[in-house]
This record gives structure tokens, sequence and C-alpha cells, in this order.
């Protein structure tokens, strides 16, 4: 490793122009000292992070204290703490708050926003995030409305970013928020005249209008073409960009610093140690340094890094590719070898697939990537090209990578490529012999039970002999943190597939987890327990259905299985809703959350199944405004979707549209779907046949909905399965009633009991949902103190006082309660908090 020296020499480039900036846009950075939020929005090449950065240099030297955070190219995760510990130097509390919660999702954005909003800063402060656009697709939308109604009297945030698909508030009409634009940074000819002259050239009006029109005002192709005529007395004809950059930066290089640029290229950010260890030699020569010192990199002392501008990338890009395929393989190899030696997996296999090197993508351990995106690719894709297109001689040696590789395949459903690569996998593991040979043929196995699906008792004989194998080994290739079963909530729904067999396959259940889970390290940890607990629900046993579910809740919370944890709280929440218990209701639907804080692969796995699984419970009181969007929609073909969720999904839509009236979008859909199903799971079937029966008797249709609702109770009957029925009876107006008394006497007192116990709990908590004691619960603390004040007829200028905030965190709150409560005016508050008293 080479040496790394401690600081940078500061060396002013020969050709450094001074900056310009239009009168437009000076008044327009003048209002950053006093709005509240800023964001600084355009493409590369305008500007932006160099207005910023020189306004600031502008102020006094002791002036307010200004906080920068960059975003680049990192995963998500990592970039969100990096912002939470800027933020906590700002507010220890806050930023400490925003770190516990993590990258926020759908379930905890409202906590996220909460923590934003209650930043304490009353001295004169800037907190400046540049290139939030990395941050954008990770952050749910409402992030950046936190963060524009921060909590902060004396903050001040700047949002410097590319173009963002989010609302913004319209600047004309509030005073705390700023907006500057493409427009506001575009030089027209007479800033072009202004700027050049500024420079020593002077230009003709009809000069200063060639220029616009060549570069449209594009700041850094101006600064570029004054380049030029400073050099040459004449503009230069190379309008492109990365022409003039080549021409004015690259050809001025060594060919000793270009070559270190291109090794470097591979990043947009790279630290002073980087800079040491890819440049090939053992202490960072000075040539380095000054290839470094270019108005196109910018060095952030804080971080110790250099950032490259957007078309400074572009530019390394196009000359890297220029020197040949060779060089450019050597390039992204070094790099993935760097990524590689410090721990980063996922960056690492990015750069080796950008040149397919199978053999040093196969010596990674890919196992927790399984579910990861690797640069903007899923894993899943990669290694499908990887099973398709390793030459042979490579696989050979890395048979483990290759049942990661299945494993990934499987998960995401390629079953063909699944099959294809477990037949080659298996004659090349019966041609070794030896200790490890052996235990990846227990490896192969375990891999192998899932092909025998949904026979588990053929499934467990497999498992069987992969632990004759195993011997006592776990497995490298599932590992615990992925969600059980691809992200199926409902091991009741896969695993009961023959009518009348519903007990004997919870025996054969228990029996495939208990070998499975000591295999796998307790992946799929509560899934036997989960399935007695569905299987009881059903029935109507509530009590061991209660047991049970509790049962699975501990045993996938001990063991980190986020999919059977959220299944176990579902069913605990379907259990409350029977014994009318409100509180036990959003307790359990709160517990969904902690779901999150597993360790896991595949958070939107996770999230998703959240979102499913209330879903389910929204729809089933009625309480169809707070389903997720994307369900409301039917977008059930996104990535966030493993396969076997799918069904889950589609039964909230459907169930979405029931309760919506659109019948005729029920039923059609619903036929679409099932004339593509492969393999017919029983209890899916049943509860899928029940809400089309709903939609074709809605449409006048009875004696279409008499057929799915026969279809129906020959799938319940047999197992004695009768709270779907009942559950359906009020919207197909009786019909599952009249079957049953008719040809099944035998089951009609509990079918009766299921259903008036089901009414009247139901009648409870609809009740309590629409008189608000739930979603009143859905406020934040201080949320519900600003609710009680408003409530109470104080004006925002006394609530802020009283609770020693600004005016405008109280507007800021105001807009979420009324969000959340589903409510136009404050006058409404009262009118809701009255309601909850009387629970």
């Amino acid at each position: 490793m080479s040496k790394v020296r401690t600081g940078r020499k500061d060396m002013a480039s020969k050709f450094r122009e001074p900056h310009y900036y239009s009168d437009r846009l000076r008044r327009k950075l003048n209002g950053l000292c006093s709005a509240r939020t800023t964001v600084v929005e355009a493409l590369s090449g305008y500007g932006k992070t160099t207005a910023i950065r020189d306004f600031f240099a502008a102020r006094p030297a002791k002036s307010e204290p200004v906080f920068w955070f960059t975003a680049t190219g990192e995963t998500p995760a990592a970039g969100f703490e990096r912002l939470c510990l800027t933020i906590a130097r700002i507010d220890s509390q806050a930023g400490n708050r925003l770190l516990a919660i993590g990258l926020p999702d759908a379930a905890t954005i409202g906590e996220a926003g909460d923590a934003l909003r209650s930043i304490d800063c009353t001295h004169q402060t800037y907190l400046v995030i540049d290139n939030y656009q990395h941050l954008q697709a990770a952050l749910p939308p409402a992030f950046l409305g936190a963060l524009l109604e921060h909590g902060g009297e004396g903050l001040h945030i700047i949002i410097i970013t590319q173009p963002l698909k989010d609302y913004l508030p319209n600047e004309n009409t509030s005073r705390d928020f700023l907006h500057i634009t493409a427009a506001d940074l575009r030089l027209d000819a007479a800033d072009i005249q202004r700027y050049y002259s500024q420079a020593g050239l002077s230009l003709t009006p009809e000069e200063a209008k060639t220029v616009e029109c060549s570069t449209g005002g594009w700041i850094i192709a101006v600064h570029l073409q004054l380049r030029a005529f400073r050099e040459t007395g004449v503009f230069c004809d190379r309008t492109v960009v990365l022409d003039l950059l080549e021409h004015l930066v690259w050809e001025r290089l060594t060919a000793a610093q270009q070559a270190l640029l291109l090794r470097l290229s591979p990043f947009t950010v790279v630290t002073m140690q980087q800079v040491g260890d890819l440049s090939g030699c053992d202490e960072t020569p000075e040539y380095a340094w000054a290839a470094l010192d270019c108005p196109f990199v910018h060095f952030d002392p804080a971080g110790r890094r250099y950032e490259f501008h957007r078309v400074f990338t572009d530019l390394l890009a196009k000359k890297r590719a220029e020197r040949g395929s060779a060089f450019e393989c050597e390039c992204w190899s070094r790099a993935g070898d760097y990524c590689r030696n410090k721990g980063e997996t996922a960056q690492a296999l990015d750069f080796y697939f950008r040149i397919g090197d199978y053999e040093k993508m196969l010596s990674l351990d890919l196992a927790k990537l399984i579910l990861e995106r690797i640069g903007t690719v899923p894993f899943a894709q990669i290694a499908s090209r990887i099973a398709a297109n390793c030459p042979p001689e490579t696989k050979k040696r890395h048979p483990l990578s290759l049942l990661q590789i299945a494993w990934a395949l499987l998960t995401a459903g390629m079953d063909e490529e699944y099959g294809a690569l477990m037949e080659e996998l298996r004659l090349m593991l019966d041609a070794n012999e030896g200790e490890e040979a052996s235990y990846l043929q227990g490896e192969w196995l375990l891999l192998s039970s899932f092909k025998d699906y949904p026979c588990l008792q053929k499934m467990t004989e497999t498992l069987r002999k992969a632990a004759t194998f195993f011997q006592g080994r776990r497995s490298r290739v599932i590992l615990p943190a992925v969600p059980w079963w691809f992200g199926n909530h409902s091991p009741f729904s896969v695993f009961h597939i023959q009518p009348g067999q519903a007990d004997q396959e919870a025996g054969l259940l228990e029996e495939y987890i208990t070998i499975y889970a000591r295999l796998t390290g307790g992946h799929g940890s509560g899934a036997d327990a989960l399935f007695r607990a569905e299987l009881a629900y059903n029935r109507g046993d509530l009590k061991e259905a209660e047991i049970f579910a509790h049962k699975a809740a501990y045993l996938a919370d001990r063991h980190q299985q986020s999919t059977i944890f959220l299944g176990a709280m579902l069913r605990l929440a379907e259990i409350a809703l029977h014994k009318a218990d409100a509180a036990g209701w959003q307790r359990a639907v709160s517990s969904m959350d902690r779901a999150t804080s597993f360790a896991r692969q595949g958070m939107f796995v996770t999230q998703s199944v959240i979102e499913i699984a209330r879903g389910v419970l929204l729809n089933e009181l009625h309480n169809q405004a707070n389903i997720a969007d994307w369900l409301k929609k039917g977008e059930l073909f996104g990535e966030q979707l493993l396969p076997e969720m799918i069904d889950n999904a589609l039964f909230v839509y459907l169930s979405y549209l029931m309760h919506k009236g659109e019948y005729a979008q029920l039923v059609g859909t619903a036929q679409a779907f099932h004339n593509e199903a492969v393999l017919v799971h029983l209890f899916r079937e049943l509860v899928f046949s029940l809400t089309v029966a709903v939609g074709e008797l809605e449409l006048d249709n009875p004696s279409k909905a008499a057929v799915y609702v026969k279809r129906a109770i020959a799938a319940a009957v047999p197992d004695r399965l009768l709270f779907p029925l009942a559950s359906y009876t009020w919207l197909l107006r009786g019909l599952t009633e009249d079957l049953i008394t008719k040809e099944y006497p035998a089951l009609l007192q509990k079918f009766t009991e299921i259903k008036q116990r089901y009414l009247s709990g139901w009648t409870v908590l609809h009740r309590v949902i629409y008189t608000d004691v739930l979603l009143f619960s859905l406020l934040s603390p201080r949320e519900q103190e600003v609710a009680k004040l408003a409530a109470e007829g104080l004006r925002n200028k006394e609530i802020a006082a009283r609770l020693k905030v600004t005016e405008n965190t109280v507007r800021a709150h105001l807009r979420v309660i009324f969000q959340k409560l589903e409510i136009d005016r404050r006058a409404k508050l009262a009118e809701k908090l009255r309601n909850s008293k009387t629970q």
C-alpha cells in the first residue's frame, strides 16, 4: 500500500477563470439568508455547487457555521447514515434519532419526518445537502417534504440536486422557500458579454449571442469557450462539451497523469488513500495531486476525498474506451480488486460484471447479495448471465458460488434457469470427492428440496439426505437474512394443497422446518407454528390460533425471520378484531414495523410485505385510504415484489376494487390472473373465489357467483375452514350461509358462531377506526400536542409560544395532521378528539 500525504498542496490552475454570476442569480443567492429551505435544481454543468460555495466563501470568515454534506454513489443506507451524522452535528438528539430509524421507508417515514421537524437549532446555521439526487431514489417522497418543513428556527437547509420529480412548494406563495433553477443559473448574451469582460476579453453583442447559441447559456460550456478564446483568439469550433474538455484540460496532462486519472475513472468519488493505492506506486507521486488540481474535480477536506464533476467523469469514460478494451478491462478489474479487498463485495461485483470477468465474480462470496441491486441491476439478472455465459472450466473451480447463484435464480422465480444450473451442478459435484465435496453435495440437496414442492414428504426426505452431508455445518448458500419462502407471509396458503389434509400437512411442515431451520441457521423458524395458527383461525378456534401466533412471533423474532413475524402479527390483529380488542389490533399493526429492524437482505421485500399485510387489514375495515398507493393501483410486477408475493398483493388489490365498487375490473383482472396460474393453491383459490363471487353478484350474474361460492365451499369444508365463508356472508347477501344451511347443516352452528363473533368485533373496530381513536394514535407525540391545542382554539402563534417552537413548525405539523386524519380544516379536530375520548 502506498504512503499518502496528509495535506494537499494548493496549486491554482493556470487557466482558472474568475466565476461570474448574473444579477438575477445574485439576487436569488441573497435570499439564502432568509429562506428556511432552498432547492438549487438543475442538470450537471450549471455551476450549482460552485455558486453555493462561492456564496459562503464571500461571507465574513467568522460568519454562521456551514455544514456541508455531499451524497455520492455509495449505497443509500451508507449515504443516509452520513447525512444523519451531519445533522447530529447541528442537533445531536435529532441526528441520533434519525440514525436509530435508519434509511426511511413507508413504515418509518412518519417518524423520520417528525425527527426532522423536531430539529432544535436557534442560532443561524446552514446545512447544505449536495447531490441530493443520489438519495432521492431510495427515500420516500415525503422525506423531501419533511426536509423542507424542518423544525430548526435558525437553520437554513440548502438542497443542491439534479432535477427532482417530487412536488416542491411555490416560492411565490411561501416566504420560507427559495427555488433556484436552471433558468436562474443560465447565462444570456448580456451575461456572457459581462463575464468575458470581467476576464479581460471584449466581445461584441453579436459575438456574445453566438456563444449563447452554441452553449445554450450552460456555464460549463461558456467557461470552456472562454478558455479556448484566451488561447487562440477565436472560439473553438468544438462546441460539444466533452471535446472542449479534451482540448483544454485533457491534452494538458502528462501521460502519467492521464493514466492515473483513467485508473481512478471507475469511481465518481475517491479518497486520498484510494489515490495512493490505485497510483501503483509505493508513495503517491506529486503528479497525482497536480492532476487532481482541476476546476472539474472538487476536493472535500473534511472527507479527505475528491469528487469528479459529472462531465469530467464522462470525459474519462470516453478516453478510457479509446485506449481499447484491454486497457478498459484493466481499469475496471483494478477497481474491483480494490473494492474486494475493502470488503465492498457488491461494488466489486459491479466492476467485474462490466468486463465479464467470471473468474473474479465467482471468487466473491455472493450469499449476501441475493436480493441486492448491483449498480442499477438486480443481482438475479447478473446471476442469470453468469449461469448462461460463464465458461465451464471456470464454473468447475467455483461450485459454492454457483450454488449461491442457483439460490438467487430460485428466489427470483427463474425456475427454468435454476433447474438447468442445478443439473449442471449435479454432474459437476458427482465427479468430485473429499470432505468439501461432501459438504457441497449437502448444499445441492438442500437447494434441490425446493424442486419437490409442494410435496412436503419428499422435501423432508431430501433434507434428511442433505443433513448427512452437512455433518453439523450450516449452509453458506441459504442465509437467515433472506425473507423466508420468497416473501410469502402465509405458510398456510403455500403448503395447504389437498382438501381434508390440513392437519397432516401441519405435521409434515413441522418435520420439514425442524430439519430445514437447523441446516440454515434458523431460516424459516416459526413457519410451522404460523401454519397451525392460520389453520386454527380459519376454523374459528381463536384460543388455539392465538397461542400458535404468539409462538410463531417469538420464534421469528428470535431468529430474525421478518416474513414469518409479519404473518404472525397479521394473525394477531385478525384475532384482536374477533375479540373487539382495538388496542390489541393497533398493537399488532404497530409491531409490524419491528420487522424492518431484523438483520436482512432485501429491505424492499420486507417493506412490501408490511404494506400487503396492512392492506389486508385496512381493506377488511373499509379503510382503503391508507392502503399503499402501489397496491391500490395494482402495480404488482415491480422489482419490489418477488413472484411468490404476487398472489397476496393481488388479493389486496382485488379486495380494494371490490370495496370501491369497481366490479367489472375486479372480475376481469381476476380471470386474467387465474388463467395464468400454474399451480392451484387451495386456500388462495378459496379466497379468490369468494372475492370474484362478490364481483359477479354485483354485476347481476348470480349464477356465476354461485359457481364461485360452491368452488370456495368445496375447498373450505373438508378442513372446516368456515371463517372465510362467514366473513363474506354480508358481501354475498347470505349466499354462503344459505349453502351451508342446505348442504352442510352439521357445520351451521359453528358457522353462525364465527359469523356473529366476527360481526360484533368488526362493528366495534370499524366504529373505532371511523371515530379516529386508531387514526389519532398514528400521530407522533408532538403532533398530538399540536392537534390538542389547535382543537382548543389556540392560534398558531399561541401554540408556538406554548410549545416553544416557531409558527412555521406549527404550520408544518398541522399539514401532516390534516393529511393523517383526512380532514381539511382545524375545526374538525375538536370532533376527532371528542370521539377518541368517548372510547
